[in-house]
């Protein structure tokens, strides 16, 4: 499956640049901005069947990154529409904290970096305004980046536990639906607002000590991005 969506968004590019030859109203450029993701479901997997965590808070935080790459757009031929292929690169991920009533405390953080792949279908209905939908496959670069600090005996055990989280959970790639508000100036500046919706399980609970539970972690991305497109091909 995942070959094959490989294939699906490589085939795009392509086109996309075989089409950019022979159309003046192709351009590209390259954009950067900031996020806030969540992954769902992450305290329901770590508090598994583990009966110390009965009498204790957990809760998700999300995480801000950044997000930047390259973009390709491709008005088509005397319509208000346009395909953009866009190739990014995206830190996310999720941080859960805990206390409960003996007062011990910790951070768990999943820091992710994906190389994101997909396509915008885009509509203008007025000037530089658009609407856009569309698709992104991210390729996780860093599924064991876990961060873990407790004032548990002064963190004399955090080493320890964090790699307990690293064997346990397993960061993978991630699929995700797009959509899109943004504004094209006639300057080249583009101004984006977007959120993602995955739709793909995203991290694997493996059997450890923790008896962690295996459920659906799904993204969820609002992201803002500046944009600047070069000359015209």
């Amino acid at each position: 499956m995942k070959v094959i969506l490989h294939l699906i968004i490589f085939c795009c590019f392509f086109n996309a640049s075989i089409y950019a030859q022979h159309e003046s109203n192709i351009t590209y450029g390259l954009k950067l901005g900031g996020l806030h993701s969540t992954i769902s479901n992450i305290p329901e997997s770590i508090k598994g069947r583990d009966n110390t965590f009965d009498n204790s808070v957990m809760e998700s935080k999300g995480k801000f990154g950044l997000e930047g790459g390259f973009f390709l757009n491709c008005k088509l031929y005397d319509t208000r529409v346009a395909i953009q292929p866009e190739i990014l690169f995206r830190q996310m991920g999720e941080t859960i904290t805990y206390h409960d009533a003996v007062g011990k405390e910790f951070e768990l953080g999943l820091n992710y970096s994906f190389l994101q792949i997909g396509a915008l279908y885009k509509v203008y209905p007025y000037e530089g305004l658009n609407f856009g939908v569309g698709a992104f496959y991210g390729i996780n670069l860093s599924p064991n980046d876990v961060t873990y600090t407790s004032n548990e005996a002064g963190g004399m055990y955090d080493v320890a536990t964090r790699q307990f989280y690293i064997d346990g959970l397993d960061g993978g790639d991630d699929f995700s639906l797009c959509f899109a508000l943004g504004y094209e100036l006639h300057k080249s500046i583009h101004f984006d607002f977007r959120y993602y919706l995955g739709v793909k399980d995203m991290i694997k609970s493996n059997a450890s000590s923790f008896q962690f539970i295996e459920n659906q972690n799904k993204s969820s991305v609002f992201s803002f991005s500046l944009g600047y497109s070069f000359h015209q091909w």
